[in-house]
């Protein structure tokens, strides 16, 4: 039976939350991973990754007609090997979970969340910090941020975010996820591996020229103007690219990047186009994969070089709007509670 720990989060303010310690699964997640159809490579020893499949596994079993997927790094966690290997440099650090849902189930699937500790396990505990009420309740119902205990070790309770998007990805670009996010039972769980794929390389930023050595020198894109530069995607996210490129092919398949997709996209949107004619030459160029053994960088090339090649088949109209000025949305990022934190 587990006890009760008030963790303070917030010395300045006096915030302090309750949890539940140890950390306990109700089903173990090697179970969940089963019951999911997860390969067994999926790494579990990681608890992002323990959490985020035996979350999946729960709302299946509690909540069957409610739907989730994950995206972002847990996303790539599950879909591709090469992330959970420790011999290619792909395998990174996870510190949150993205996960995507339907904005007319956000009430039950707010409810799931809240009663998961009680159905699952203290591993499965999720709350709502004062800074957390504040960012929801100024989200318009799009977009929610929870936190979670991660793991549990003798520094402390490290805690970390949970992203939640209903409807709609809106970053720098923005994809409608519902037909992804109703399939995802289907698809491992998480977004298609198109839009997994996308949402990776549609990040891209303005920062001031007097800012570059601030920036890994390959992350710089080009100028923009007398002043500024453009930037594309952190190491990680171009770590996750490249693992998801060397376990996947680009084809119409249940388990493959749609080229008819990404047409369908960059072809209709010369924005979106253009930031990921870019993204796709800064991977080429990108230190990870050059450090890659000759088999997995030629595939990743090679893959690579049929996306830039896609693109550049592409003709969409420039927008007016966009002559001269940014074709992208200019995202600030929304600090957390994200750290390690001992009971007081």
């Amino acid at each position: 039976m587990g006890r009760r720990v008030d963790l303070t989060i917030d010395p300045l303010r006096g915030e302090k939350i309750s949890v539940e310690l140890p950390l306990e699964f109700g089903t173990p997640p090697s179970r969940s991973r089963s019951e999911l159809g997860l390969a067994e490579w999926v790494d579990l020893s990681d608890p992002f990754a323990a959490i985020e499949v035996t979350l999946l596994a729960a709302l299946r079993k509690h909540a069957p007609e409610l739907h989730l997927a994950v995206l972002g790094g847990g996303a790539i966690r599950l879909r591709s090997m090469s992330s959970n290997r420790s011999d290619l440099g792909l395998h990174r650090e996870l510190h949150d979970l993205d996960l995507a849902c339907l904005h007319k189930e956000l009430p039950k699937l707010r409810a799931f969340l809240e009663s998961a500790r009680a159905q699952e396990g203290s591993a499965l505990q999720f709350f709502e910090t004062n800074g957390d009420r504040i960012f929801n309740a100024s989200g318009e119902g799009r977009r929610l941020r929870y936190h979670f205990v991660a793991e549990q070790s003798d520094a402390g309770v490290r805690l970390a975010t949970v992203d939640l998007l209903a409807d709609e990805f809106r970053f720098c670009h923005r994809f409608d996820l519902r037909g992804d996010v109703t399939s995802a039972a289907a698809q491992h769980g998480t977004l298609s591996p198109t839009l997994l794929l996308l949402t990776k390389l549609q990040y891209i930023q303005r920062i001031p020229g007097s800012d570059r050595e601030r920036v890994a020198p390959e992350r710089i894109l080009e100028p923009f103007g007398r002043h500024d530069l453009i930037i594309g995607p952190e190491s990680k996210d171009v770590m996750d690219v490249i693992a998801l490129l060397n376990d996947l092919p680009i084809a119409e398949t249940p388990d493959g990047i749609s080229p008819s997709r990404i047409a369908q996209l960059a072809g209709g949107d010369w924005g979106l186009w253009r930031t990921l004619s870019l993204n796709v030459g800064m991977v080429a160029r990108s230190p990870v994969l050059a450090r890659l053994p000759t088999g997995p960088r030629v595939q990743v090339n090679s893959r690579l070089a049929g996306l830039s090649a896609l693109l550049a088949s592409l003709h969409p109209k420039r927008r007016l709007a966009f002559l001269g000025g940014v074709w992208f949305e200019e995202v600030d990022a929304v600090p957390a509670v994200g750290t390690t934190v001992r009971s007081g």
